[in-house]
């Protein structure tokens, strides 16, 4: 286990993990061998405590900021449970399609308190945000604006609304998860900008023009690009402020910032990341003579993923000695985590059922999923005392898990369980078979003939 110094992004496991008496691993007060008898694997836990603790250290990071609304960024990890915990831990919440809205909205969120995002809301999401109205759109492009408009002379409402532009910053991380750089398909392109304040301004009556919202990307681990960033955007509300005498009241600098997957990772943690943001707004925006603005982060990744992990049971081991290779096959893989496949992913997995091994037992070993790809590995390599029927603990499994599962070989969903100081429920029911077949159709022609008799 890693030193509790750690701040919660900065550790790979969840807060509340320990190894009990029976050296088993612990999660929230509960043996994690006694959750997979009684929910059964593959199985998503989430520890509550460290969610809370996440929350915590960005809201004292801010602290000193005047106007901070600190938002959690939902498409981590969103079910009505998650909507109703980061609610009250008194965050906004950003959405990103219908079905988030209606989830935040019907976990309690007030509508002032959600951002819709999306580089191509549908009608039906702009319609719905129009109606509930305080939700603010974070608007990606002229057409979309444009619409708006529509929509807000259309139901007589004056819709808040921020621009997301591109910064033109680009982070060190995957091609898949940046989205500041110039060719992000995010985003409005900054020679663009004065035409839709314009536009906006110019429709007062239907637009009530926030601010600007930009999002540079995903699992950053430095400071220097945020700092860069903010330099950027004050230089924006100047010009804006100048160009067409508005000041714009609020400022939303998005998230991305990285927890620790594995012991070589080492992001900075929440509470400095945010009060190393909130310090050099005040700072950028005092050097051009600025009113301070609302302030607006949106964390998702190291609010949640610290938070979850997910258990495997071992099935057919196999031990290929003529490559050199160990596969040690678990009963999920690439349908709950896509993440490996996807973007190469690095993860720590340890035997949950025999946290300290016997040494002489250990060896490498692959741990692959039970999906028809050969790409379905979940961690390339790791040096356990592993044998089949033993339970796999993949730590950090919190954000994009769940989000971005999948049916793939018609396989349901695990089930999600929170836990708290010994307490475990399922916040998502497993999906069965059943489940997946309620959804077909058999069209007329192919419907079976029954024969008489």
């Amino acid at each position: 286990m890693q030193s509790k110094s750690l701040t919660v992004n900065q550790r790979v496991e969840p807060v509340t993990a320990e190894v009990n008496e029976k050296n088993h691993l612990s999660i929230g007060a509960i043996d994690v061998v006694d959750l997979a008898a009684k929910f059964g694997t593959p199985l998503w836990i989430i520890c509550e405590e460290t969610v809370r603790q996440a929350a915590h250290a960005v809201l004292d990071g801010l602290k000193d900021y005047p106007l901070a609304t600190p938002s959690y960024a939902g498409k981590a990890f969103l079910c009505l449970a998650m909507a109703a915990l980061v609610k009250d831990l008194g965050f906004g919440i950003d959405v990103v399609s219908e079905g988030e809205l209606l989830t935040a909205l019907q976990a309690g969120f007030a509508p002032e308190k959600i951002f819709l995002h999306g580089n191509n809301k549908s009608a039906v999401e702009l319609k719905l945000a129009v109606e509930k109205s305080g939700v603010k759109i974070v608007v990606d492009s002229l057409s979309e604006l444009e619409d708006i408009i529509a929509l807000a002379k259309e139901a007589g409402s004056r819709v808040p609304v921020m621009f997301r532009i591109i910064p033109g910053i680009e982070l060190d991380t995957h091609e898949h998860i940046k989205t500041g750089h110039d060719t992000s398909k995010f985003g409005i392109p900054l020679e663009e900008l004065s035409q839709l304040v314009r536009l906006a301004l110019a429709n007062n009556e239907q637009i009530e023009l926030l601010g600007l919202h930009a999002h540079i990307g995903s699992q950053a681990m430095d400071m220097a690009p945020y700092l860069q960033f903010v330099d950027v955007m004050a230089d924006l509300y100047a010009s804006i402020q100048q160009k067409f005498d508005y000041i714009l009241p609020d400022l939303d600098l998005g998230g991305g910032l990285g927890i620790a997957y594995t012991s070589e990772d080492q992001p900075l943690s929440l509470r400095d990341w945010s009060r190393a943001l909130s310090e050099r707004v005040k700072s950028a925006f005092a050097a051009r003579s600025l009113p301070l603005p609302v302030l607006s982060l949106e964390p998702g990744r190291s609010i949640i993923g610290t938070a979850g992990v997910t258990i495997y049971q071992v099935g057919h081991v196999k031990e290929l000695q003529s490559a050199a290779k160990n596969y040690l096959p678990i009963d999920g893989g690439m349908a709950d985590n896509p993440r490996p496949i996807t973007y190469q992913a690095k993860y720590t997995a340890v035997v949950a059922n025999r946290m300290v091994g016997e040494p002489s037992r250990e060896k490498a070993w692959t741990i692959v999923g039970r999906y028809c790809e050969s790409g379905d590995i979940i961690v390339e390599e790791v040096v356990l005392d592993a044998k089949r029927g033993d339970l796999i603990a993949v730590y950090a499994t919190g954000a994009y898990n769940y989000s971005m599962s999948s049916n793939y070989n018609r396989t349901g969903r695990p089930a999600c369980v929170l836990v708290k100081d010994g307490q475990a429920e399922v916040i998502l029911a497993r999906e069965t078979c059943t489940d997946l077949l309620k959804q077909d159709r058999m069209p007329s022609w192919l419907a079976p003939v029954i024969l008489p008799g």
